[in-house]
């Protein structure tokens, strides 16, 4: 009867604590880096590639369909990137075109990048 009182309390522990861990706070769900900066415009720096490596991509659109969009890199690699339900396209109403200079402004999850805005060149 011991045994299965202590079962019970460390089973009741572990779910109030596992309950605990799983609400953090949207700021506890980035990287080390913080989250994302607000940027909703092309900045000026981003021409010459000046830009925060740890949330922004810079490239040129190859393909675009709802929720993917595929870049080119100023290096030539092309990558593909999930767009997830509310990532925003700035300037409002655009669509991504082939050959288009895009921002991606988001942050890395487990070696994904998650895009919370993309930001046209217009």
């Amino acid at each position: 009867m011991k045994l299965y009182a202590a079962v019970t309390s460390m089973v009741g522990a572990m779910l109030i604590m596992g309950g605990a861990l799983t609400t953090l706070p949207a700021s506890a769900q980035y990287d080390e880096y913080g989250p994302p900066p607000p940027y909703t415009t092309w900045q000026a720096g981003w021409d010459q590639y000046q830009y925060d490596r740890h949330h922004v991509i810079l490239g040129r659109v190859t393909d675009f369909h709802p929720y993917r969009l595929t870049i080119m890199r100023r290096n030539g690699n092309v990558q593909m990137i999930d767009l997830k339900h509310g990532t925003e396209i700035f300037p409002t109403g655009a669509t991504p075109t082939p050959g288009e200079r895009a921002a991606i402004v988001g942050y890395y999850s487990n070696g994904t990048f998650i895009a919370n805005r993309v930001i046209l060149r217009m």
